[in-house]
């Protein structure tokens, strides 16, 4: 208790509310994600900078953290030039955004031509070099990379706010990461070009050790599988270059890539038991503050990090929100 006085007390001094006008003048920028526990005083979070700079919210199960994390994505969709991109292996965000009836950016004909292709391409690369049909390969590429770029077209230069990126199969396997792979690719290199659009890009990567395991959960043991996931966090982390930018939501640490996690300018964390968790915060918030996270009620969290005005970590209190 002594710790969470000494935080509250140092907030009074540098958390200010100046209503809903951002830094950089844009009218909704900033948002109220709650307030500091027994106070009026409340957290502040600047949406533009949580979407540029990367923003991680993790937790565990039961605390309100998925709640929390939808909202804030119904915050960004309301930016007009805000796109939302789900990566949802789980298949749960279909039904939690009916409102904006989702649909995944890659349609069921796509996707399967694509899986096609990279099943191609995989069983060519395990064979020895000089057996494989490296023309053949080149036009499955082809294929699957023009079906990505048609429909991630077609969902930017639509109407349409939100869509979800979903697999058939929620399994680690190669031909699951070699289609995450390819799609940051492709994505990328439509941000890069930016000949028809000027629209931020969102990608929430929901239950991220499905996305971007660290590379000892992934369930292979090829040496292969290691290099690939580097290379699709390689990849993620040259998206502010491109004006896209990740909200990661995991519920530990330990099964996320840390080349993602670390790139994370801001972190929202809600209540975890894990020690691999707590070490991981503690280089965020310090020792004696991660040292709280196991005790937070159910709706609490600490957050720290860019997007936020204050420069030390805030235990906050989320409003309750309709899940």
């Amino acid at each position: 208790m002594i710790i969470w006085e000494l935080i509250n007390k140092a907030l009074k001094k540098v958390v200010s509310f100046d209503g809903l006008a951002g830094q950089d003048g844009s009218e909704y920028a900033e948002y109220q994600i709650g307030v500091i526990p027994d106070t009026n005083y409340p957290v502040i979070i600047n949406k533009e900078i949580a979407i540029t700079h990367h923003t991680a919210i993790l937790g565990v199960t039961g605390t309100g953290k998925s709640t929390f994390a939808r909202n804030l994505i119904q915050q960004f969709i309301k930016e007009s030039d805000t796109k939302v991109i789900c990566v949802d292996f789980t298949k749960e965000y279909s039904g939690k955004f009916i409102e904006l009836n989702p649909k995944n950016i890659v349609n069921e004909i796509r996707a399967k031509t694509i899986f096609k292709c990279i099943d191609y391409i995989v069983n060519e690369q395990d064979k020895f070099a000089n057996q494989q049909n490296k023309a053949a390969m080149q036009k499955a590429e082809a294929r699957l990379k023009r079906n990505f770029y048609r429909s991630m077209i077609e969902f930017l230069l639509g109407d349409q706010q939100l869509c979800i990126f979903e697999l058939p199969d929620v399994t680690n396997t190669t031909g699951v990461l070699e289609y995450t792979k390819y799609f940051f690719r492709c994505l990328f290199q439509i941000a890069r070009d930016r000949k028809n659009y000027t629209k931020k890009i969102c990608v929430v990567l929901e239950e991220a050790h499905t996305v971007v395991p660290e590379w000892n959960f992934i369930g292979l043991s090829e040496k292969s599988s290691q290099s690939l996931v580097n290379n699709i966090g390689q990849i993620v982390l040259q998206g502010r270059k491109y004006d896209i930018g990740f909200l990661v939501i995991a519920q530990r640490t330990a099964n996320v890539s840390k080349t993602i996690l670390t790139k994370c300018n801001s972190i929202i964390a809600f209540q975890v038991f894990d020690k691999t968790s707590s070490e991981f915060l503690s280089n965020y918030f310090g020792a004696k503050v991660a040292s709280i996270l196991p005790n937070l009620k159910f709706r609490q969290a600490i957050a720290a990090g860019k997007a936020f005005k204050s420069n030390v970590p805030m235990i906050f209190e989320v409003p309750e929100l309709d899940s």
